[in-house]
């Protein structure tokens, strides 16, 4: 073993360096500035109240194989029938949204956000009332946690709600063909089913020491505007 080697240190992001676009992007609700649970990273903090229920998105990338990604920070994968597992990749800033900078939970108790798959984009769905002056945190605990399981079978129930309507029953009649009933075969009858978010623990999972290390839950010190 070579004792010079040293881990590369990982580049801390600066405001000075988030796009322009992400700017204009952000809702009312929020604004960037470095993270609490990740010095090296921009956060997304709430600076008016933020209701519980209020969903964010979808989250931008570019879409890749996985064997293209150097990254896996900034990705989601998600299922495509005709594709299979894709990633929506926002390693590169200025291919990404505002959502690019909603940083990792120490763990599930601590997560204000939630992911949710709807026709294979990623949102993100506040779990409680964020109040002013709180980083946006998301975690991928899924489905065992109540809350988020109704919170899914809610979208769930809404998407199947949209493709009864008598609009949508037309419009589906009028484009029928058997090689999209194949399709749709293939994936969940809900909006949450096969092509959910998939993640990589071995890199991504909060709960690893490095990250639990990092956790402080801090707000910078700044002015949040009333």
């Amino acid at each position: 073993m070579n004792q010079n080697t040293t881990e590369p240190v990982a580049a801390t992001e600066t405001l000075a360096e988030v796009p322009e676009h992400v700017l204009r992007g952000l809702p009312e609700e929020v604004r960037l500035y470095p993270s609490a649970v990740d010095k090296t990273r921009i956060g997304v903090w709430a600076t008016k109240p933020i209701l519980k229920g209020k969903k964010f998105g979808p989250f931008v990338g570019d879409k890749k194989k996985r064997s293209q990604v150097k990254n896996n920070v900034y990705m989601w994968e998600v299922y495509y029938p005709n594709l299979g597992w894709m990633c929506i990749d926002a390693t590169d800033p200025e291919k990404g949204n505002w959502l690019r900078y909603v940083n990792w939970a120490c763990s599930g108790e601590e997560q204000n956000l939630f992911p949710l798959e709807i026709n294979r984009a990623i949102y993100y769905k506040t779990l409680k009332p964020i109040a002013p002056g709180e980083e946006l945190l998301v975690w991928y605990n899924g489905e065992d946690n109540p809350e988020i399981a109704a919170a899914i079978e809610e979208e769930r129930a809404s998407a199947r709600s949209k493709r009864s309507s008598p609009k949508s029953r037309k419009a589906t009649a009028s484009a029928w063909r058997p090689d999209a009933l194949r399709q749709q075969l293939r994936t969940s009858p809900g909006s949450t089913g096969k092509s959910r978010p998939r993640l990589q623990p071995s890199s991504r999972d909060p709960s690893s020491k490095s990250r639990r290390s990092a956790c402080s839950l801090t707000a910078p010190e700044v002015t949040w505007n009333q």
